[in-house]
């Protein structure tokens, strides 16, 4: 599934595809989560490289951008703001509350039946979160869980000024998590942003758009 997902951004490109570590320890924060991304693009890499964050991904390396701005050449925040929308705040809240509780098939079905553009897709993605928690949710360790409350607060408004690397925002119309009109107001808050908003949309609809792949590389590869 990573494969796929990455296949349309490669280009003549080499892309590398890096996780949270895990075993995370609770309480860890999202720039805790930012640096350990630093440590491993620093020792792999000697100059500045670019830089694509898909949802919280998008959050941590937007983080990674304002707290190590030496690493990053260029950003592309995928279906991501510098917090979530309220909406999206209460959803993952509630899908922390079902795993604490065990319920991971109901967790998983609210986690992917808010992730669609319309009614529809919502109800159809929520049946399939009961029929496959696993695939949305894991198989029920806490590092999930303490992303989800690493996020839950974090709101990077005060600090996109200081943002300065040339940044791409994509998202969805629809996008319950974080919402259009935020990824617009980080666009405006960064002093090198772009936005881009994908029409009927939801959070999962933007990534697997095919315009988004051609949007990106001419982002990247441009002077």
């Amino acid at each position: 599934m990573r494969r796929k997902g990455i296949a349309d951004f490669i280009g003549d490109r080499v892309v590398y595809v890096i996780d949270r570590r895990f075993d995370l320890e609770p309480g860890t924060s999202i720039s805790d989560l930012a640096a350990d991304y630093a440590r491993t693009i620093a020792s792999l890499f000697h100059e500045p490289v670019d830089i694509m964050g898909i949802s919280t991904g998008g959050t941590i390396a937007l983080q990674l951008a304002a707290d190590f701005p030496g690493l990053t050449r260029r950003l592309v925040l995928v279906s991501s703001a510098h917090r979530l929308s309220d909406r999206g705040r209460a959803t993952q809240r509630t899908v922390a509350t079902l795993l604490r509780a065990g319920r991971d098939r109901r967790a998983a079905a609210v986690f992917l039946g808010n992730t669609g553009a319309t009614p529809f897709q919502n109800a159809l993605r929520y049946v399939v979160g009961l029929l496959a928690p696993r695939s949305v949710v894991g198989r029920g360790d806490l590092d999930l869980l303490v992303t989800l409350d690493a996020e839950d607060g974090l709101d990077l408004e005060e600090r996109l000024a200081t943002i300065e690397v040339r940044t791409l925002i994509a998202g969805g119309e629809f996008d319950r998590y974080y919402s259009s009109a935020l990824f617009e107001q980080t666009s405006r808050g960064m002093p090198n942003a772009s936005f881009s908003v994908y029409s009927k949309a939801g959070h999962l609809g933007t990534i697997r758009n095919p315009r988004l792949a051609r949007e990106i590389l001419l982002f990247l590869e441009a002077a």
